[in-house]
């Protein structure tokens, strides 16, 4: 409700009292304002920019208030500029940016990238909302409401990333996007939880630059990782099936304490008691700490 106030009160406020903020312009200096300042960037291609975008907000009784074009209205631009850090982009950049993602991207992910409708993205560049493309005459309260994220709880792995690409970074932040992905609204949760998987697609890539016995072992512990998707998706039955298929003797013993907080947290999911206190000793404190988070979500 906080959030509709602001909407409707910033909505009634004269223009000569708005002193809003230009959009910016450069992809790479919106990227590190959004590091900086803990936020999602909210992006669009500069010519789409250049056409009317109608959008709707809600006022504190929950009515609806049409505002005919989202990029002139300097009340708009400030609510946007409070929740994220708003980005036209140079169809120039076009050819690169789509370079980087044609050949390891999906169909859908690149049409998400490709189309005219507002992007959020994470300051590596990673566009969230792959769930919902957002058209002409959308509800910008609701929007930002479901993507309004704070990413101080993601910053030091989000910069890490951006410094250095390898395995290591790449799975640490999408780990970080899992556990982020329980804390976060529920309408956000599966495009946060694809955004883990996109990363855990890159540490995958990297692969590459490692020795075959260190392959083995780091493919093993995405493998895991990407299970524990299925436990914040309330989906235990599918988590013990893939650990049965997997079996014990291929799990070495880094990756013990990731396999017992699976089967701990699955066993808890299904009311297996039983099964569950047998695996709850090999946990560490940290992944029983998560296991409880995701159980909590599911109450």
């Amino acid at each position: 409700m906080k959030k509709y106030i602001l909407f409707f009160v910033l909505s009634i406020v004269p223009l000569s009292f708005c002193v809003a903020q230009e959009w910016l312009t450069s992809l790479d200096a919106a990227k590190r304002i959004a590091l900086v300042q803990d936020k999602m960037l909210f992006m669009v291609w500069e010519d789409a920019a250049e056409i009317p975008y109608p959008v709707i907000i809600l006022d504190d009784k929950g009515r609806e208030v049409v505002f005919d074009n989202l990029f002139e209205h300097p009340e708009i631009n400030r609510v946007i500029w409070e929740y994220f850090v708003p980005v036209k982009v140079s169809e120039d950049l076009y050819p690169k940016l789509y370079d980087d993602i044609k050949d390891i991207r999906s169909a859908s992910y690149i049409k998400q990238f490709e189309d005219d409708n507002i992007k959020v993205i994470d300051s590596n560049g990673m566009i969230v909302n792959t769930s919902h493309s957002p058209e002409a005459y959308f509800n910008l309260t609701e929007f930002i409401t479901h993507y309004a994220i704070n990413t101080a709880y993601l910053k030091a792995e989000l910069d890490n990333y951006s410094q250095h690409q390898d395995f290591n970074t790449a799975f640490r932040l999408a780990s970080k996007y899992l556990d982020y992905a329980i804390l976060v609204n529920k309408h956000a949760r599966a495009d946060i939880i694809q955004v883990a998987t996109l990363y855990l697609d890159d540490a995958d890539r990297y692969l590459s630059e490692h020795s075959q016995e260190d392959k083995d072992h780091l493919a093993r512990k995405i493998e895991l990782l990407r299970l524990s998707e299925h436990l914040i998706e309330d989906r235990p039955r599918k988590v013990l099936r893939a650990l049965k298929k997997m079996g014990l003797s291929d799990v070495d013993t880094s990756n013990k304490d990731l396999l017992a907080f699976l089967y701990y947290t699955a066993y808890v999911l299904n009311n297996d008691k039983k099964d569950a206190e047998e695996w709850e000793s090999q946990v560490s404190s940290v992944n029983l700490k998560r296991a409880q988070l995701i159980i909590n979500s599911h109450l």
